[in-house]
């Protein structure tokens, strides 16, 4: 009797665990969602979006921020405490990129890609990853300040990993006034983009086969001279001398 009831409890249990989840997920995500529009209210921001301190910054600012973008051109990092305030004409670089992007390559490799002027320092985003896995599927941001801030510790930069989805980072990056100094870092697509480049190059190699099967066969198909049949041109000469009374001239 318990072997047949066993599953059933078990199955109520998950189901019941499984609902708890969900709940607590939606009323996370409700929580999150009404403090970025009082954050967006409060500053009259443009653009906000939920993120999580890295590196960069004291611990005086909460690890789960918000990051605005205020009508004056400034990026605010929010915490519950106090907030940093970054005009963007002192940022030399925005740079966005998985976190599986520090491990692939090298600090040159990226202060070559992401076009930096220095070499960075990503040591201590090195060993965030390897202390946190799941973070290499998840973007960061990096901003670069042309000088180096009395805020920054542990490089010239301030490293953010998105916090949510609500954050909606692609709006941010299409903004003219962040356009010119975004640049984006995606190697999850590399496989797709390599396997496009492969089809795209098969096509084109089908395409002049073609053509230089074509050119092969017009090459082989032999010339034959058309010429008026006899006919015709006996009919003609014959016509030549008659004229409309059906006298010859």
């Amino acid at each position: 009797m318990w072997q047949g009831t066993l599953p059933f409890v078990f199955g109520i249990v998950f189901s019941a665990g499984s609902a708890a989840v969900l709940l607590y997920i939606f009323i996370e995500n409700a929580r999150l969602s009404l403090r970025l529009q009082r954050a967006m209210e409060k500053y009259k921001a443009k653009w906000v979006g939920a993120v999580a301190i890295v590196s960069g910054l004291s611990t005086t600012l909460s690890r789960d921020s918000i990051l605005l973008l205020n009508r004056r051109d400034e990026l605010i990092i929010d915490g519950p405490y106090r907030s940093i305030i970054i005009p963007l004409e002192t940022i030399e670089r925005i740079a966005v990129l998985y976190g599986e992007n520090f491990l692939r390559n090298s600090d040159y490799e990226l202060a070559k890609k992401l076009e930096l002027a220095m070499k960075p320092n990503f040591s201590f985003i090195r060993a965030y990853l390897n202390r946190n896995p799941q973070a290499k599927r998840q973007r960061f941001i990096m901003i670069k300040p042309f000088s180096t801030s009395e805020e920054i510790e542990h490089s010239d930069m301030i490293v953010l990993v998105e916090g949510s989805a609500l954050s909606n980072l692609r709006a941010l990056l299409n903004r003219p006034e962040i356009n010119d100094v975004a640049r984006v870092l995606n190697m999850r697509n590399n496989k797709k983009n390599k396997a496009a480049m492969e089809t795209e190059k098969l096509i084109h190699l089908s395409e002049k086969e073609n053509v230089q099967r074509q050119s092969v066969t017009k090459k082989n198909i032999p010339i034959q001279k058309t010429t008026a049949p006899r006919d015709n041109v006996e009919s003609k000469t014959g016509d030549k001398g008659v004229n409309n009374n059906g006298n010859q001239s």
